[in-house]
């Protein structure tokens, strides 16, 4: 198993136990995460408890873009950066968490990314941010999309503590974002490099859709990196 600093090792193989235990955790595809280097793990998300399944899940830590309200309270904060979270600011690109993801990937580590940007137990996903895009262009890392089975059942809303249930994480093959080429003026290549991100987006949703067996949302042409 890689390296896990011994709060995330202890919290692994109970929150593992408690799964297996509780919620019959099955995972389909753990094959297909790459057993070392960088890679960018771009999740469904329909529950709060959808980073702690997720790490449990893979025998590699994994490291999560946590919203930043979550830090605003020093404990917690501590907490969480102790187990490798880093906070990110919603409804807009934020530089800075993407720098940091960036240079986690380029270091070698697991990085989580929720590709609509926040909650949606829908059937229908939300159209998805540029986020996992740019990290896969600027990283040229796989993106392995990964759908999560049944978490909104475990807490669901005004429920304080998780109801066993089954789960099931389902992980799809690698992804690679290739770019687009071949344009020959400034402006072109700024479209096609906005188009590629766009594609890769949304391939991205697409997998999403396939593994989790959710609607793709209709794909507007305002979307802009």
């Amino acid at each position: 198993m890689e390296r896990m600093n011994a709060l995330y090792w202890l919290g692994w193989h109970v929150c593992r136990f408690l799964a297996d235990t509780l919620c019959d955790l099955q995972v389909v595809g753990a094959e297909n995460l790459p057993p070392t280097g960088g890679v960018l793990i771009a999740s469904t998300h329909t529950a709060a408890l959808d980073p702690v399944i997720l790490g449990c899940a893979f025998s590699r830590p994994l490291t999560f873009m946590a919203k930043e309200e979550l830090f605003r309270f020093p404990p917690v904060a501590a907490f969480l950066r102790a187990l490798g979270a880093f906070p990110v600011r919603r409804g807009a690109p934020d530089r800075r968490a993407l720098r940091k993801a960036l240079h986690l990937l380029r270091l070698g580590r697991c990085v989580v990314i929720f590709p609509e940007g926040t909650r949606n137990p829908t059937p229908i996903l939300r159209p998805p941010e540029f986020g996992v895009a740019l990290l896969a262009a600027w990283s040229q890392v796989p993106v392995l999309p990964v759908a999560i089975i049944g978490s909104e059942r475990l807490m669901p809303k005004g429920c304080w503590l998780p109801r066993p249930t089954p789960l099931q994480v389902r992980v799809g093959a690698p992804l690679r974002f290739k770019g687009g080429a071949g344009q020959r003026t400034q402006d072109s290549k700024r479209d096609g490099r906005r188009d590629a991100l766009a594609d890769f987006a949304w391939q991205v949703l697409e997998a999403l859709a396939e593994l989790s067996g959710r609607q793709l949302p209709e794909r507007l042409p305002s979307l802009r990196p």
